[in-house]
């Protein structure tokens, strides 16, 4: 029986391409026929070797040129656009600080204007409450004027009874005719009896019947 890499490349060798190991993989160890096996180094001529060293140098300094060229060419961009970058952000930084600004003023007058209608609010209160205690004031003092008038109206009338030195004699003559007791008695019945030495009338008893 043929093996089926054989009849693969056989059948179709137009179709399809087989790509075969010609090396063994790298994760596996030196073979064991191979391990103590030292490679013999290659011999150039002393020309071969000059000329390989001047290749060498050669290429090493152009590389060293060009990356030093990529390099400055590098820092010139990244300092292009860092300078670019940062008058972008100062100019940003600078249109942000003037809209704050403005921001800040627009706050500033909205808080300016509720202030003020506040005051104007406050200031009419204040007003009304001055104005009321004036009016509490003014209708108390109107009161305690009306009491004094009247007070002083109701002494100019008793004022006619006062005993001055003028109408002292007739007043002592008009006492000393009409003498008045100020004791009274109330019986059980509530009746007032007015007088010192005013009899009490006795009750009058009610004969029995038979």
């Amino acid at each position: 029986m043929l093996p089926k890499k054989l009849l693969l490349k056989r059948s179709c060798p137009l179709i399809m391409q087989i790509a075969e190991f010609h090396r063994k993989p790298r994760w596996l160890p030196v073979a064991k026929s191979k391990i103590y096996r030292i490679p013999k180094r290659p011999e150039i001529s002393e020309e071969e070797r000059l000329e390989l060293l001047r290749i060498n140098n050669n290429y090493k300094t152009q590389m060293r040129a060009i990356r030093r060229f990529y390099h400055e060419e590098m820092i010139k961009e990244k300092s292009s656009l860092e300078s670019a970058s940062s008058e972008m952000s100062q100019k940003l930084e600078a249109e942000e600080w003037e809209r704050c600004v403005q921001i800040n003023e627009q706050w500033n007058k909205q808080v300016a204007a509720e202030r003020e209608e506040r005051r104007k609010i406050e200031l009419a209160a204040m007003e009304e409450y001055a104005l009321k205690r004036m009016e509490a004031k003014d209708k108390e003092l109107q009161e305690r004027i009306l009491k004094a008038s009247e007070k002083i109206k109701r002494e100019k009338e008793l004022s006619s009874t006062f005993i001055t030195p003028d109408n002292l004699e007739a007043a002592i003559d008009h006492a000393l005719a009409n003498p008045v007791d100020y004791n009274f008695a109330i019986d059980l019945k509530g009746n007032i009896i007015s007088g010192r030495d005013t009899q009490i009338p006795k009750p009058e008893k009610t004969q029995a019947t038979v």
